[in-house]
C-alpha cells in the first residue's frame, strides 16, 4: 500500500506541475500564446524576456510554488510519513518535486510541452530547505538582471542551490522541522542526489542558450518586447 500512495502522489505532484503558468498568463493578460514568441516555450525564463518583469516574475514565482506545493502537502500537511519516508532511513520528497518539475517540462494540458524546470525545481528545494530555495531566487534575479541574461542567472542560481543543498546538511537549522517527527539529515542523501541530478539537467537543456551566448546571439532581458502586446 505504502508503494501505490506514493505512485498516487507522484502522479498529483506531476499534474499540478503541468499547470502551465507560462501559457496561462500571457493568454489571461495579453491575449497572446507565448508559444508563439521567444524561444517558443511557456517557461518564466521566455515570459520575462518577451512580456518583462511585470508579467514574467508572477510567472516565476507561481511555477516555484507549483514545485513547493506536492512536498508541503505531502511532507508538512497530510501528517504521512509513509509517503516520503522508506524504512524510516531515507527522505524521499524530492521525488515529488521532480515529478512536479518532469510536469513542468512536458506539460499533458498543452501537448507534453514546457519549460526548463529552473523555478519549479527550485520552488521543490524551497519547500525541503527554505533559506537555501529563496537565496537560490534572489542569487537568479540578481544575475540575471544584472547580466540581462535571463539563462545566466538560471543556471548560476541552479548549480548554487545544488552546492549550498550539501553544505546546508552540516547546517542544522536552516531545515524545516516536519512536526512530530525526527529525520536524521543524514537521511536526505536521497534527495541531495535527485536535486543535482535535476540540475544538471537544468544545465543540460540550456546548451542552445550556451551556445547563443558564445555567438553573441542570446537575447537579452526586455531586449525583443513585442511593441504591440506591451503597451
Amino acid at each position: 500500500m505504502q508503494i501505490l500512495w506514493i505512485i498516487i502522489a507522484i502522479i498529483c505532484s506531476y499534474l499540478i506541475g503541468a499547470i502551465p503558468f507560462g501559457y496561462i498568463i500571457p493568454k489571461l493578460f495579453k491575449g497572446i500564446d507565448i508559444r508563439e514568441h521567444g524561444s517558443k516555450n511557456v517557461g518564466s525564463t521566455n515570459v520575462l524576456r518577451v512580456l518583462g518583469a511585470k508579467y514574467g516574475i508572477p510567472t516565476f514565482l507561481l511555477d516555484c510554488f507549483k514545485g513547493a506545493l506536492p512536498i508541503i502537502i505531502i511532507r508538512y500537511m497530510l501528517g504521512m510519513p509513509e509517503l516520503f519516508l522508506i524504512s524510516d532511513t531515507y527522505d524521499i520528497s524530492i521525488v515529488f518535486g521532480a515529478a512536479a518539475a518532469i510536469g513542468h517540462i512536458k506539460s499533458i494540458y498543452i501537448g507534453f510541452k514546457g519549460g526548463k524546470a529552473v523555478a519549479t525545481g527550485v520552488g521543490a528545494v524551497i519547500a525541503i530547505n527554505p533559506i537555501i530555495g529563496l537565496s537560490g531566487i534572489g542569487l537568479f534575479f540578481i544575475v540575471a538582471f544584472s547580466t540581462k541574461y535571463v539563462s545566466i542567472g538560471s543556471v548560476v542560481a541552479s548549480f548554487s542551490v545544488a552546492v549550498m543543498m550539501w553544505i546546508g546538511v552540516l547546517i542544522k537549522e536552516i531545515w524545516i522541522p516536519v512536526p512530530n517527527l525526527t529525520i536524521s539529515y543524514e537521511s536526505q542523501i536521497i534527495n541531495l542526489v535527485a536535486i543535482s541530478l535535476i540540475v544538471l539537467l537544468i544545465i543540460y537543456m540550456h546548451k542552445k542558450n550556451f551556445i547563443r551566448l558564445m555567438n553573441g546571439t542570446e537575447n537579452k532581458i526586455g531586449q525583443k518586447k513585442i511593441q504591440n502586446i506591451t503597451k
